[in-house]
């Protein structure tokens, strides 16, 4: 009976997984023979009368903001955090939630890593609410895939976050024993010596900022594709971390980043470069830039912890990528000039750990960087759109 019981409840979890097996083969473009030569972030550039488009006529208001925007393609609920560890090691990590529009249906994917400046863990979740294992609510909000959860109990912050490869059953097994003649189940886990685990306590007074035009954010240099946009990037951090086989507890900051629309890219846009830079304790700068075959968009912003935000024009914007040369290095930038002369910015970012590149579908690199010149910080930088090539 109970081996009949996990071949049954086997096969119901091999159903939904089939599934999404199925769906990840063509978000990521893996479908059709027009398909197999295309890059799969082309597919952000995809544009389809079925979803809303961001506009200028349609404010972000909270707390409705935090809510999934069904109407729209794509979304993401995005956190990056740079953490220090009892004994000082600096650590970095990653934590992103995705959904994506496939037809009438609604897919998830989260995908999270830590790093230090060697070694770089990451992994992944996915799934729809239909199936039972996507939850997300607006007041409190609370944002379940599998057994990774943001919970707040506000509208979003202040909150806890938890996520990692070590949640849950790792290297699980049936411990069975009969008690007063009835067979008992109960999972034994085990930790591997990669596993990894992340859980923060989040908090904030600073209010959000509204990117682009009101959290308007234009993508591209002449046509009218955007995104719906708002960051907050003044959280600090507590919590603890098991990394290298042991718990630590950490403090830090972090960064978080909300954005929805239904085409992210034109047909001449390649990918981005994503930075979020703290230029010290009260002052953050974003800056990306849409890598095109005609002409590249730059967007950036300065926020200051005590709510205000200056936007910067494309014009304002110089960023170099620096390339190692030789072949058998990672195709991804390991160091950028960026420069905004208007804001007397002009500094080094690099990349602290190469190894940093999340493969779950579309690649993309994100990763910890450290920038010198006329600023010295720490933050995050974004890539994607070199490894298709």
């Amino acid at each position: 009976m109970m081996i009949f019981s996990l071949k049954r409840r086997l096969k119901d979890y091999l159903k939904p997984l089939f599934i999404l097996v199925a769906i990840g083969l063509l978000v990521t473009g893996c479908t059709g023979e027009a398909e197999k030569n295309r890059q799969p972030l082309k597919l952000l550039a995809d544009a389809d009368g079925q979803f809303a488009n961001a506009s200028l006529d349609k404010p972000i208001t909270f707390p409705q903001a935090h809510a999934p925007k069904k109407d729209y393609r794509q979304e993401w609920w995005y956190l990056t955090a740079m953490l220090t560890t009892e004994d000082g090691q600096s650590l970095a990590s990653q934590w992103t939630l995705f959904r994506r529009a496939v037809g009438d249906k609604h897919w998830y994917f989260a995908h999270a890593a830590l790093a230090d400046a060697n070694n770089h863990s990451a992994a992944y979740r996915n799934g729809r609410e239909e199936l039972g294992n996507v939850n997300i609510t607006t007041e409190p909000f609370n944002a379940t895939i599998d057994d990774w959860q943001w919970q707040s109990t506000s509208t979003l912050l202040p909150a806890s976050l938890v996520y990692g490869s070590a949640i849950g059953s790792i290297n699980s097994a049936l411990d069975v024993s009969a008690v007063d003649g009835a067979i008992k189940e109960k999972a034994v886990t085990t930790t591997r010596e990669t596993d990894w685990q992340v859980e923060l306590k989040l908090a904030t007074t600073a209010d959000y900022f509204l990117q682009g035009d009101n959290g308007f954010s234009l993508k591209h240099s002449n046509l009218n594709i955007a995104s719906h946009y708002y960051s907050q990037p003044f959280i600090d951090v507590t919590g603890k971390v098991y990394w290298q086989g042991k718990w630590q507890k950490v403090t830090g900051t972090a960064w978080f980043d909300r954005e929805w629309a239904s085409q992210m890219l034109g047909q001449d846009q390649q990918g981005w470069d994503w930075f979020s830079l703290r230029l010290n304790k009260n002052t953050a700068l974003m800056v990306f830039r849409v890598r095109s075959d005609q002409q590249d968009y730059f967007y950036a912003s300065i926020m200051s912890r005590n709510g205000e935000i200056r936007s910067i024009a494309s014009s304002d914007i110089t960023l170099i990528s620096h390339h190692k040369n030789t072949s058998s290095d990672s195709p991804y930038p390991q160091a950028f000039s960026l420069a905004i002369a208007k804001e007397n910015i002009n500094i080094k970012v690099e990349a602290i750990n190469k190894q940093q590149i999340m493969r779950f579908g579309i690649e993309y690199f994100e990763g910890m960087v450290r920038f010198s010149g006329s600023h010295q910080g720490e933050g995050f930088v974004e890539m994607t759109g070199y490894s298709d090539k």
